[in-house]
C-alpha cells in the first residue's frame, strides 16, 4: 500500500520568521529561506514538515533521505516522492516505486497541451469549456507523477501517453502502472505506482 499525506502550507508561518526551525532540518531550513516566493518558501517548509513528522511512522527519519543525481528521493527501505505546488505539499510513501504530483486546477497552459499526444489532446478538447481544466490537470499530473517514479524527469515527457483511466502507455506498451487522482479543494493529486494509494490530510 502507498500512502498520501497532503497538507494545505498556506496555513504555515513563513520559514524566515523562524517558527519552523526546530522540527525543519537545517538543510531543508535553508532550502526553503532561500526561496523569494513566500508560497514557495511555505511549500519547501510543507515537504520538510511531511518527511519530519510521517518518516518516523515507518521508523525512519528525514536525515535518512537523499536524492540522486537527477533529484529523485531515496532511502534506503522505503520509497519517497515529493511534491509541492499551488499551496499544497505532498509526500508519497510506498513499498515499492511511487510517484506523486500536485497542481492548483487553475488555468489551461496551452503550450503544454501541444506537447500531449493526440489522444491526450482530445481528452481535454473533449471536456468542455466547463471540465476542460480537470482534464488538462489530469493528463498533466498523470505525466509527472510517472516521471517522478522513473526518475526520468521531463526528458521522457514525449514518450509517454497517459490514459484519463490511469494507463500509462511508452512506446506502444501499456507499463504495469498505474496512476490514481484526487482532489482536494481547489489542488488535484496524482500518484503513480504498482500499489494500491490511500490518502489522508495532514495537519500543518
Amino acid at each position: 500500500m502507498t500512502n498520501v499525506f497532503y497538507m494545505d502550507t498556506a496555513l504555515l508561518p513563513d520559514p524566515r520568521e523562524g517558527g519552523l526551525s526546530s522540527e525543519l532540518s537545517a538543510a531543508r531550513l535553508i532550502k526553503a529561506v532561500r526561496l523569494l516566493s513566500l508560497e514557495k518558501r511555505k511549500e519547501s517548509a510543507g515537504t520538510g514538515l511531511l518527511l519530519a513528522r510521517i518518516l518516523p511512522r515507518y521508523f525512519a527519519s528525514a536525515e535518512e533521505v537523499y536524492a540522486d543525481a537527477r533529484g529523485k528521493l531515496l532511502h534506503p527501505r522505503l520509497f519517497l516522492s515529493l511534491a509541492h505546488g499551488g499551496g499544497m505539499a505532498v509526500l508519497a510513501v510506498g513499498e515499492l516505486p511511487v510517484g506523486c504530483d500536485v497542481e492548483k486546477l487553475s488555468r489551461v497552459r496551452e503550450g503544454v497541451v501541444r506537447r500531449f499526444s493526440k489522444e491526450e489532446r482530445a481528452f481535454v478538447e473533449e471536456a468542455g469549456a466547463a471540465e476542460r481544466a480537470r482534464a488538462f490537470y489530469r493528463i498533466w499530473t498523470g505525466k509527472e507523477s510517472y516521471l517522478k517514479m522513473t526518475g526520468e524527469g521531463l526528458s521522457a515527457w514525449d514518450e509517454v501517453e497517459i490514459s484519463p483511466t490511469g494507463r500509462v502507455v511508452r512506446a506502444g506498451r501499456e507499463q504495469p502502472v498505474r496512476i490514481v487522482w484526487k482532489e482536494a479543494g481547489e489542488h488535484l493529486l496524482a500518484v503513480c505506482g504498482r500499489e494500491e494509494a490511500a490518502f489522508f490530510k495532514a495537519a500543518p
